[in-house]
């Protein structure tokens, strides 16, 4: 290990141990005066009832959050959108970015009460590296040539290539850790019967109905958490969903409309955050089929798009317009000068030179929102002459399409991690183009997005990374898999008696250190 990467290392680990400071001690910044009080149920209202709850087969937001309060990561993700040592305690990187070695926490248990050691990673490891377990990260982990415990707290990782967002890697999916006794116990039981090291413990989980955890009384972290239960309500129905946090069923509201947050910004009894967010939502193209297999007809569809107008009528002003798979709560999001302008004419002139009828089915989440933004299209599609079948769809069965590739086009979004290799690799590199399930919708394949892709993740100073995903940027905007609308703001709101509340850029509400007032 060298000076430089030590250098880095301390550099990363200083606002880890800040971070952690702060959650040892229960408090948000905003609530520092304040003496945190101990019990009640928070009760948290969501837009979705997800299948599982198992971190490898996981993806959606919805799915992520369930999991925050029973599963924990080797790295988390902080206030600033970094990642930094969580249930791992600190690590080190080699010179050629190929070999981390990760020190774990003493005396962390899992919910059974078995220890979280080096024995329990490796364990996590091998059943998410197994392609038969269907992990989503599989292109990630994949990337691991060699997995060993230095002792009995300590694991070394060796990679294949220089990866220098392995940090990031660990803070998802791959460094979620469930219980190997549990896991190896009930394979598939485990999806919906959780174990992990979390400050809450799994209950009881009815479907439709409610997701139910209780306080982890024996969880590492000093004093912590101070409520004693936490329940998940999933409804999928938007106003339902709305309704229910106005009439106080629920203290927390998570993506509600973006009329309802606009509503709420303006009634002092509610509190609003909109955390700056990773990800993107746009119209993801299939392009091995026509039309889309011709970028004349993708450049139509994004500069047939009013955006501004969408922004202003369907969205309230509350989300931004993205240009690029990194939003604004990355450190790499910058301006894309040569993103397509909204230009009905031109767009005209590009179907024109396709010479071709231009038809094709829009598939989209089936909650009201999404509904009126895919009308909104269709018919400014119709305005240059596109004709556009709509195909509504629960948001389960969206992502099962997506991830199988049965659609042409779909309005889709990806919340985003924290890494821009996370936000790029598995979804514009083309060794996952022909590949079932995987990120790359679109069967997207360009010889130098793969170039820069492979650079960027092997690049360690944030400044020359930043000049090589601009490229990406710029080469995106030119090539449009997809068409991007807004940057992912994933709003929560909530009532003013809930406290602690730490606001990450990647919108997840971690439950150990909130309190009721």
């Amino acid at each position: 290990m060298t000076s430089l990467r030590a250098k880095v290392t301390a550099r990363r680990l200083i606002p880890a141990a800040l971070t952690a400071a702060l959650l040892a001690g229960g408090l948000a910044m905003s609530a520092m005066a304040q003496e945190p009080k101990r019990g009640g149920t928070l009760t948290v209202g969501l837009a979705q009832d997800p299948p599982i709850v198992d971190p490898i087969r996981t993806g959606s937001f919805t799915e992520r959050q369930f999991a925050t309060g029973i599963y924990e990561s080797l790295f988390d993700i902080d206030e600033k959108g970094q990642a930094v040592p969580f249930l791992a305690e600190s690590f080190t990187v080699s010179d050629d970015v190929k070999t981390y070695r990760v020190k774990l926490r003493p005396n962390v248990k899992f919910h059974d009460g078995t220890p979280l050691d080096a024995a329990a990673v490796i364990a996590n490891f091998d059943r998410t590296r197994n392609p038969a377990n269907g992990c989503r990260c599989l292109s990630f982990v994949q990337e691991i040539v060699e997995l060993k415990a230095i002792d009995p707290l300590t694991v070394e990782f060796v990679l294949k290539a220089p990866n220098a967002a392995f940090p990031t890697i660990l803070a998802d999916a791959p460094g979620i850790m469930v219980s190997p006794t549990a896991f190896k116990a009930d394979p598939k039981g485990i999806s919906t019967n959780p174990v992990g090291t979390g400050p809450f413990k799994f209950v009881e989980w009815i479907r439709g109905s409610r997701f139910v955890m209780t306080r982890n009384t024996d969880y590492w972290r000093p004093g912590l958490p101070y409520l004693d239960q936490v329940v998940l309500r999933g409804i999928q129905n938007t106003e339902t969903l709305q309704a229910a946090f106005l009439s106080g069923q629920t203290d927390i509201i998570m993506q509600p409309s973006f009329q309802f947050v606009a509503q709420m910004k303006k009634d002092k009894k509610f509190v609003v955050l909109q955390p700056g967010g990773f990800g993107y939502d746009g119209v993801y193209m299939n392009l091995s089929e026509a039309p889309f297999n011709d970028q004349r007809v993708r450049q139509a569809i994004a500069q047939s798009m009013d955006r501004e107008l969408l922004l202003k009528t369907l969205m309230f002003g509350i989300p931004r317009l993205g240009y690029s798979p990194f939003g604004p709560g990355m450190a790499v999001s910058q301006p894309v000068p040569n993103y397509p302008k909204y230009d009905p004419a031109k767009a005209k002139e590009l179907l024109a030179a396709y010479g071709k009828p231009v038809a094709f089915t829009l598939q989209y989440n089936n909650s009201p929102g999404s509904q009126r933004l895919a009308q909104s299209l269709q018919e400014m599609w119709g305005q240059v002459g596109m004709k556009v079948e709509l195909q509504p769809a629960d948001q389960n069965r969206l992502v099962q399409n997506m991830s199988s590739k049965q659609f042409v086009a779909s309005l889709y979004r990806f919340t985003g991690r924290a890494d821009p290799h996370i936000n790029t690799h598995p979804f514009f590199h083309s060794q996952f183009a022909d590949v079932t399930p995987s990120s790359n919708y679109g069967h997207y394949k360009n010889p130098k997005i793969d170039e820069l892709l492979e650079k960027g993740v092997a690049t360690i100073d944030p400044a020359k990374r930043k000049e090589i995903y601009a490229e990406v940027s710029k080469i995106l905007a030119e090539d449009l898999p997809y068409a991007y609308l807004f940057y992912v703001t994933d709003t929560i709101v909530m009532s003013k008696r809930v406290k602690g509340l730490v606001e990450v850029p990647d919108g997840l509400v971690r439950f150990g250190s909130i309190w009721l007032q």
